[in-house]
This record gives structure tokens, sequence and C-alpha cells, in this order.
């Protein structure tokens, strides 16, 4: 109570010296910019009311989405605020953003039996409720979508790479699975590959992100050239033992 009682967070005399006339009955009305609006994304609200489709979020397309906005309407967009339930979660995740400046992060669990839905807020200018909309529809977590994420991967199942497995050491293996989840792996965590290297029998591996900097294209020179390599090296010992 004492955080948010008497922190004197509305004080009348230092309102009245920014806005002399905020008592004055018989001042001009203040106008409203029309193109100031707000839009709600709620998966609870009434059907006939819904602008938006039921199921839960996808956590990097959600943040890939929140980036974009900030970066094309970060000016223009006032306040930002929302409780998301994201795929593989168990807490809740909380946005709140001002301007160009937005933070995020998981908060309190979901009560067992309370809906997990999600609910995002926008005030700002010249909003298209449609278009917002869409944006979020397409990061929620269905098979339609799934496949759309799919086609936007550099790789495919079966495709040989090369992983950063520490400083400067990049280590050749197969694509065996796309997004690939486990229960160790953060909440809302999904990675794009699953990989299985030659360095050892069975050890799988996944990469956090499709980026060049943890996962690239195999050099199939280099690759031909490791495994004759390795049959020269095998030919060599059979010649000793024989």
């Amino acid at each position: 109570v004492d955080s948010v009682m008497n922190i004197n967070g509305f004080d009348l005399h230092r309102a009245l010296k920014s806005s002399p006339d905020l008592l004055n009955a018989n001042a001009a009305p203040t106008k409203h910019d029309k193109s100031v609006t707000s839009v709600s994304l709620d998966q609870g609200a009434p059907r006939h009311l819904r602008l938006v489709k039921k199921g839960e979020l996808d956590l990097q397309e959600i943040s890939k989405w929140m980036n974009e906005l900030i970066g094309v309407q970060g000016e223009t967009m006032f306040r930002m605020k929302g409780i998301l339930a994201i795929k593989h979660a168990e807490e809740k995740f909380v946005y709140h953003g001002v301007h160009m400046i937005v933070n995020g992060g998981f908060s309190e669990a979901w009560v067992p039996k309370e809906r997990r839905e999600s609910k995002l807020v926008f005030i700002g200018k010249n909003l298209d409720p449609k278009a917002l909309a869409a944006r979020f529809n397409s990061c929620l977590v269905t098979p339609e979508n799934q496949k759309q994420w799919e086609k936007q991967l550099r790789f495919a199942i079966g495709d040989r790479v090369e992983c950063l497995c520490g400083a400067n050491m990049w280590v050749a293996g197969t694509v065996v699975a796309l997004f690939y989840r486990d229960e160790k792996m953060p909440p809302g965590k999904v990675a794009p590959y699953q990989i299985l290297l030659d360095n050892e029998k069975d050890h799988l591996i996944w990469a956090p992100s499709d980026d060049d900097r943890c996962i690239r294209v195999l050099c199939e020179d280099e690759d031909s050239d490791s495994k004759e390599e390795d049959e020269e090296a095998e030919m060599e010992v059979e010649e000793e033992e024989a």
C-alpha cells in the first residue's frame, strides 16, 4: 500500500502551473485530435466485438511484430500494454510500451481454471484496427501459420549444415527436426532446428536462431574433403594392421 499511497502523484499547485485554466469553467474547450484513437485486441471479447482469433501466441513471432511496430509507428504509438498467452509457457507475458520504449517479460503464472486469452490495447494516431488484428493473428500458433514460418526457414530436414559449438569451433551436422522444443528450454522458446552432429554418435543439439552466427551452410567441398581424409586414415590403419 505504501508504494501507491501518499506518493504525491498528483499535486494541484503543480498542475495549475502547467495548466492555468485547469479549474476555469469559462475557458475555451480543448480540441480532441480525431486521429488519436484506441484499439483493443481482446480474445475474451464477445464474438461480435472480437477483432482477433483465439489461440496461443508464438513468442518469437509476437516479439518480431512488436519490434516492427516500434520501428514503423513508434513515434505515433502513445501507449501499448497487454497480457499475452504464449505457447509453451505457464506464465503470463506482460507488455508495456510508451512510444519507442517497450518492456516485456513473463510475470505471474496462469491460474489453473483461468482462460488463457490474450489482450493488447493500443493508443495512438492513425491506428488501423484491421491491420493490427491481422498481424496479431499471424502470430498465433496454428497449422496454417506454422507452414508459413517453415517456408521462411533457410534449411529443411536432411540439409547438411555446420553449427558453432564453441569459440570458433564449427561442427558439421544434419538437420533432423524443425521447430524443436523440449522441457529444458526457457518458457516460450522454440528452436528453428534440431541438428545431429557428426563428431559424436547421437549427439543432438538445437540452434537458438536461424542465423549465420550459429548455423550456416556446410561447404560441400570441405565436407567431401573431410570424408576423404577419414577414408584415407581408415585405409592406413587397415594397411598397418595387415
